[in-house]
């Protein structure tokens, strides 16, 4: 069932379908609603921050054809998920900060993707929109692809410390999820994957423990999205 064609059955229900694959329209439709509420607080001269949140629907694992790497959704199941939005204002030497998380929430009994944001708001300036739109989009691709190993349990990907950044970000835990979410941002700003990573790793040198360390982080990076997005644009 194509995702246009689900959301329209859906379409009395307050909540968006979300599909293994197909996650266009869903980062799309959340991103929009995510830039509201930010528009919102920031036009808001009285709040120093806010929080908000949403349910959300995703399809559950129910069985894949493994010919055709296609879910049966004849047996169609949905579960709800919640993006937890917080966002503050500071003063900053960033104009804005980017971060998010996704776990089971024991008290709600449900999957969450939350997002913390922080904005100097003399720093934020119109120019800077466009961008972080699509640093937003990249975050919540990201998580959502976290959401997917959580939930399907053909990914068979664990939750585990880590001892160092590097570490981190190669884990085949987040090797797949910061890959598409860049795929998620290169399309939205028309940029090639290669300079999308390259400015993430700049951003955040002060991460890595060594330039070599940025450096190898930023080759394994190009090396497993070329195999897993063959087709995004590389140079």
């Amino acid at each position: 069932m194509k995702l246009k064609q689900t959301i329209k059955r859906i379409l009395n229900e307050e909540f968006n379908i979300l599909n293994e694959g197909r996650y266009s329209e869903p980062v799309r439709q959340i991103t929009r609603d995510v830039m509201k509420e930010i528009i919102s607080f920031l036009r808001d001269t009285e709040s120093d921050s806010m929080e908000w949140s949403q349910d959300y629907y995703q399809e559950s694992f129910i069985e894949i054809d493994s010919d055709e790497d296609e879910y049966d959704y004849e047996d169609e199941e949905t579960e709800t998920f919640e993006i937890i939005l917080t966002a503050e204002k500071n003063d900053s030497d960033d104009p804005y900060d980017i971060d998010a998380t996704q776990d089971w929430d024991e008290d709600l009994s449900t999957d969450t993707i939350e997002l913390n944001i922080e904005i100097n708001p003399e720093l934020f300036t119109k120019s800077l929109i466009n961008k972080f739109q699509a640093e937003l989009k990249d975050t919540i691709r990201h998580e959502m692809e976290h959401l997917y190993q959580t939930n399907n349990p053909n990914k068979n990907v664990e939750l585990t410390d880590y001892d160092n950044f590097v570490d981190e970000v190669l884990s085949p835990r987040e090797l797949p999820a910061y890959i598409q979410g860049f795929y998620t941002q290169a399309k939205t700003r028309k940029m090639y994957m290669d300079d999308v990573i390259d400015e993430w790793a700049n951003d955040r040198r002060k991460q890595f423990d060594s330039i070599e360390d940025k450096e190898y982080v930023k080759s394994e990076l190009k090396k497993f999205g070329k195999k897993l997005l063959p087709q995004a644009k590389w140079r």
